[in-house]
């Protein structure tokens, strides 16, 4: 696609069936509207007289079970003040005298889209004549808003993310689906609201309960209310979370295998959240209690986690517990200047089908990877890097380094 079609905001399309359209109208954040097309010009003149001259094209609509409105929508920019005037001129040479007019729940709703590429030019560079189908799920992003939401962490997802991660990942309804960084639920909730059941796993004590310091602006501790199970709640999606688990995302044998249609995660990058994983620190001589006995309890220690290892930990879990035809994604921290295709991880039972970049800053960004499974592995193979994108330092390291003089 050319640099001039991206600043389009209107693309033409083929589709089956209004049904078909329909069901991608169910999903999309991305797609606000979709229409069906009759007529194209640059100017209200040429489609008016396109009207006119092709009444033809109106039959179907004109009879009296079928009521109308007609109604202008700008794309580029702000209604102008005369878009009432505009639609009282379309609605007047319609080619529709058996139905009658219904501007509060009309049957179909006639748009004139007008498309303004530059936002301060006077004059639309198209203008469409269609009817309209439905619209998309864009409400979506306000309804699962960050700051509505009972609990949030340092690290959750921006919900239109979300929604489109879910989308890429192709969860289905009733698919079982699994987020082994759950957090504080921010990748399951889209997940949930498509109709799946969601399983996830944390090894952060207090993210994982709910306890400790609140991540919101000018509030301390986090209240009895908060917790993932709260967040399904405050959508009416409880009945699909089936689980949180306590547990450290790289022990696969947790799980049956294949069992997940779906994993859908985000690890820490380093940043804001620390990689953590079960393991022996270095020991210090005060850590040594006197007396060598046994104890009734035992907390696991926690070591870093690589950022290397923690996707090829993720691809390999992949590997091993999604069904056949199942699809993992997740978001891959990069440093721009030494990026390259052989910079992200591979598994030789695991297509990538999938890359999709968003930067960060002027050094960095992090690309969505979806990979789907086309087989499955042998008990020999690994996941791998063909190059080392982090030999020059950690993402933490260059993300976090002085500006150059």
């Amino acid at each position: 696609m050319s640099k001039s079609e991206f600043q389009q905001h209107i693309f033409i399309v083929e589709a089956s069936s209004d049904d078909d359209v329909c069901k991608l109208l169910s999903r999309s954040l991305l797609m606000k509207s979709a229409y069906l097309y009759l007529f194209s010009a640059d100017s209200y003149e040429d489609l008016q007289s396109q009207i006119l001259q092709h009444p033809e094209s109106f039959e179907r609509f004109n009879s009296a079970d079928q009521s109308f409105c007609v109604k202008v929508r700008s794309t580029g920019r702000k209604k102008g003040v005369n878009c009432m005037k505009i639609a009282q001129d379309f609605a007047s040479i319609l080619p529709l005298g058996n139905s009658p007019v219904d501007l509060i729940n009309p049957m179909n709703s006639f748009t004139i889209l007008d498309e303004f590429v530059d936002a301060k030019a006077e004059e639309p560079n198209r203008v469409f004549c269609c009817k309209l189908i439905g619209h998309g799920q864009y409400k979506l992003k306000s309804l699962y808003e960050i700051k509505e939401r009972r609990y949030i962490g340092n690290t959750t997802m921006d919900p239109e993310l979300a929604f489109i991660q879910s989308n890429v990942t192709s969860v289905k309804p009733d698919d079982l689906v699994l987020d082994p960084f759950m957090g504080t639920g921010g990748l399951l909730l889209p997940a949930a609201e498509f109709g799946a059941y969601t399983v996830g796993t944390e090894i952060n004590y207090q993210i994982a309960k709910a306890v400790g310091k609140s991540s919101r602006h000018d509030v301390v501790m986090r209240s009895e209310e908060e917790s993932v199970k709260a967040n399904f709640e405050q959508y009416g999606t409880d009945r699909y979370y089936l689980c949180g688990l306590l547990a450290d995302a790289c022990w696969h044998d947790l799980w049956a295998r294949p069992l997940f249609d779906a994993i859908v995660t985000d690890p820490p990058y380093g940043l804001r959240e620390k990689g953590r994983t079960i393991g022996k620190k270095p020991r210090k001589e005060h850590w040594t209690l006197e007396d060598g006995n046994d104890h009734d309890f035992h907390y696991p220690e926690k070591q870093p986690y690589d950022l290397q290892k923690t996707f090829t930990d993720l691809c390999e879990l992949a590997a091993k517990t999604l069904v056949l035809g199942g699809k993992v994604s997740f978001w891959f921290p990069v440093i721009l200047e030494s990026y390259t295709d052989s910079s992200v991880p591979v598994h030789p039972a695991l297509e990538l089908v999938a890359n999709c970049e968003q930067r960060l800053t002027r050094k960095t960004s992090r690309r969505l990877l979806v990979y789907k499974k086309i087989r499955e592995p042998s008990s020999e193979e690994r996941a791998l890097y063909t190059a080392n994108h982090y030999e020059h330092g950690t993402f933490r390291d260059i993300s976090l380094a002085p500006k150059r003089p």
